[in-house]
């Protein structure tokens, strides 16, 4: 899920509704934080960890606060990966110098959550989560300066969410009928053809992104599909390839990730 919000910040996104936006920088990494408790197994040095494989974890069903100084610095997203609040009843609520920004609201389904604001710089950030019928699970959380693409996409391209790659057994009978199927692994893939970039933005902005190889949040097309949004990766290497001969570059990336 994808939320654009204008409230309470400095500058409204303009124009850049459409486009898609990648969400890679994260603050969280290195500036202090702090939360309301932590289940000893799952501790809160886990929330800023891209590997989802170890999230925090609460350590009780209560009220929990995520609190963190991020020292006046511009921050225009949040992303969450793999969290139960959905499953659990949990309601989320985002504060930028006690001022709130999204919520109170309960996400509407347990995928990957990306918020959108215009340009601010909080001295503090709180992520307040409402009580539950289980303790919280964040799997990775990331705050920062998101990367507003250059160019929409419209048509050819496959959202994330409904890439599905799913690795199944198949169960037969020995005359041939049908028993049942068993998931073994399931994730999301989906390319993405980028065309008329600038050459210096290409360079600047996004090459940086590749040669890092973090994930990253990532929506398409955030103003009119705001469920199809995906924590991914990179599958393989994208290559840059001149495209005109004003200098317009092109690009293509395949990515795997989750929703």
């Amino acid at each position: 899920m994808t939320v654009i919000s204008n409230a309470l910040v400095l500058q409204a996104p303009t124009g850049e509704e459409n486009l898609p936006i990648i969400g890679w920088d994260n603050r969280l990494q290195s500036v202090p934080f702090t939360v309301s408790t932590a289940s000893p197994d799952f501790p809160e040095s886990n929330l800023p960890n891209p590997s989802t494989s170890f999230p925090w974890k609460s350590a009780s069903n209560a009220a929990q606060t995520i609190t963190i100084s991020n020292g006046g610095a511009p921050v225009d997203y949040i992303g969450i990966a793999r969290h139960n609040l959905n499953q659990s009843g949990r309601t989320l609520t985002i504060r930028f110098n006690g001022a709130i920004v999204y919520g109170p609201a309960i996400p509407s389904r347990n995928q990957a959550l990306m918020f959108f604001f215009g340009g601010a710089s909080p001295d503090t950030i709180l992520i307040e989560i409402g009580a539950g019928s289980r303790p919280a699970v964040l799997g990775y959380m990331a705050l920062g300066q998101a990367l507003v693409l250059q160019r929409g996409i419209y048509v050819g391209h496959t959202p994330i969410t409904y890439g599905r790659d799913r690795k199944i057994i198949k169960g037969l009978s020995e005359s041939g009928q049908y028993l049942g199927e068993v998931i073994v692994r399931s994730n999301n893939r989906t390319g993405v053809s980028l065309q008329n970039l600038t050459p210096d933005w290409y360079r600047n902005n996004l090459d940086p992104i590749f040669m890092q190889r973090v994930p990253f949040f990532w929506a398409w097309y955030p103003s009119k599909y705001e469920a199809e949004v995906g924590y991914v990766w990179l599958d393989g290497e994208p290559k840059m390839s001149n495209q005109r001969s004003n200098g317009m570059v092109s690009v293509s990336m395949n990515l795997v990730g989750m929703v």
